[in-house]
């Protein structure tokens, strides 16, 4: 079982199962026997209990990380832990009796219902990445597993702790209630890692005003609860939702924690508005859930739109940048020869028009630019010969020899069914003619082998001409071919236009 993997990320940081057991019991333990102590006699039910919060986060994160077939192993190893140390903090805190074991059972009971019902909802946007997601998880945590799980501890209460049967039960739903509530999204969010990634996301100034923001929030919840002479409970709902809006979700849930960490040490010692509404312990408890349900219920569904507008936001990015790729990748595809990779006619006359504007007016210090007409020798007796798949091999090497001779600005455009243009920005006749020679040599020098074993020796006739201001595009062809054909004339050589 130790062996099992179950990531607590989702980026792909894993833990093993019998770690993340551990974990949760000793955080369970911690939480459970702080719990008792604080707010409890020993006999009755705690004002708010958290540690069912750290099992059900575990339970969420391992779960879609193992197969189905070991996911009872590893609920089994988590569940374990949990139960272990249940029973160790209520031993430890009420003493030696069948009463731990009982409620351990019952803790158990609330945790697998909440983890079966939520499980589902938590796989990928997150516990609380959703507005469905919220309020699934106010149903399960804040009524369903602690009603359910309370009708034990109730009864268990009553047996063996001699209290009333309905009020051990209001109180056990009450406190699991918040519990789950406040906690689970703080556990989970921690515990797979989502605290550190929105921070290592954000730059300095956006991590010190997180950190800000909560540190404003636990200024306001000791001012209020420690400090203030009359009930200011109003005044926390200003820096919970400004945590809200600047932070997210996560700011929301850690804020909220910090007021219920808060409000519970001074409820505990009969300071903060809650005391001075009532002096009845269970009445303090009471108001207090309420309030925090309150808080909770007012920021989740703020937290899960703002999150579900912030992922519409990505994906409305994410589409736009979709589209400009596959824009690009279609203009890319609409400007290519398909079958040799050079421009075609359309995409080399804008790419030659480009370069004659800013050629024209430079006068005769001006950057130069040249053109050199290229055609294949005997391609149609290639064809007839070897067939045309032969001839589409040979245009394919032909440009290969050319692209390997020539700069990055230079361009390469198919005009033809073997007729091509090259542009040469930044050179003169002189220099586009000793290119144009290299280039033939290059081809007459690099033979084609056919599929059948055939050698090819292909050959080509260059014209090459430069721009003068006033010359069109046509022009400028015109004036490159005009030097090709007289090229051919004399014998297929390289001719230069004047």
């Amino acid at each position: 079982m130790a062996q099992n993997k179950a990531a607590m990320s989702p980026e792909g940081r894993s833990m093993k199962v019998g770690q993340a057991a551990l974990i949760a019991g000793i955080l369970s333990f911690g939480l459970a026997a702080g719990t008792i102590h604080l707010t409890s006699d020993g006999r009755d039910i705690a004002a708010v209990w958290p540690a069912n919060a750290v099992l059900l986060a575990v339970l969420l994160i391992v779960s879609p990380a193992v197969p189905p077939d070991r996911r009872p192993g590893a609920w089994a190893a988590v569940l374990a832990a949990g139960y272990v140390a249940n029973v160790a903090a209520n031993m430890l805190t009420r003493g030696l009796s069948a009463g731990p074991f009982l409620l351990g059972v019952c803790n158990l009971v609330e945790i697998c219902v909440a983890a079966h019902l939520l499980r589902p909802a938590s796989n990928g946007e997150g516990l609380l990445g959703a507005r469905r997601v919220v309020g699934r998880f106010i149903l399960v945590c804040g009524l369903a597993a602690p009603a359910i799980s309370g009708l034990g501890g109730a009864a268990t209460a009553w047996a063996l702790f001699g209290q009333d049967l309905g009020r051990a039960f209001a109180a056990w739903v009450a406190s699991d209630s918040l519990g789950l509530l406040i906690f689970t999204p703080f556990f989970f969010a921690l515990l797979r890692g989502d605290y550190g990634r929105c921070l290592s996301n954000k730059d300095w100034r956006q991590r010190a005003e997180a950190a800000g923001l909560q540190m404003l929030t636990a200024a306001a919840a000791c001012g209020v609860f420690f400090v203030a002479a009359r009930p200011l409970l109003f005044a926390l709902f200003g820096p919970v939702m400004l945590a809200t809006f600047r932070v997210g979700r996560l700011g929301a849930e850690a804020s909220v924690m910090i007021v219920a960490v808060v409000g519970t040490v001074a409820t505990l010692r009969g300071q903060g508005p809650i005391a001075m509404v009532t002096p009845d312990p269970r009445e303090q408890a009471l108001l207090f859930q309420a309030f925090l349900a309150g808080l909770l219920l007012t920021c989740l569904p703020v937290a899960a739109a703002l999150t579900a507008r912030e992922e519409a936001l990505a994906a409305l990015a994410r589409s736009a940048e979709a589209l400009r790729v596959q824009g690009a990748e279609l203009a890319h595809r609409a400007a290519i020869d398909d079958l040799t990779g050079a421009l075609n006619r359309a995409a080399f006359r804008e790419c030659s028009l480009l370069a004659m504007r800013n050629a024209a007016g430079q006068g005769p210090d001006g950057p130069p630019l040249s053109l050199i007409a290229i055609d294949l020798d005997l391609f149609k007796a290639v064809n007839d010969r070897h067939g045309h798949r032969a001839g589409d091999r040979a245009l394919v090497h032909l440009v290969a020899i050319l692209r390997a001779g020539l700069r990055g600005p230079d361009a390469i455009g198919r005009v033809g069914g073997d007729e091509f243009l090259v542009l040469l920005p930044g050179t003169d006749l002189d220099r586009a003619g000793a290119i144009a020679a290299r280039l033939r040599e290059a081809l007459r020098r690099t033979p084609l082998t056919l599929d059948d074993g055939t050698v090819l020796t292909l050959s080509m006739s260059c014209g090459a001409a430069s721009y003068r201001d006033g010359m069109g595009f046509e022009d400028f062809v015109h004036a490159a071919d005009t030097a090709l054909y007289r090229a051919k004339r004399a014998g297929r050589e390289v001719a230069q236009s004047a």
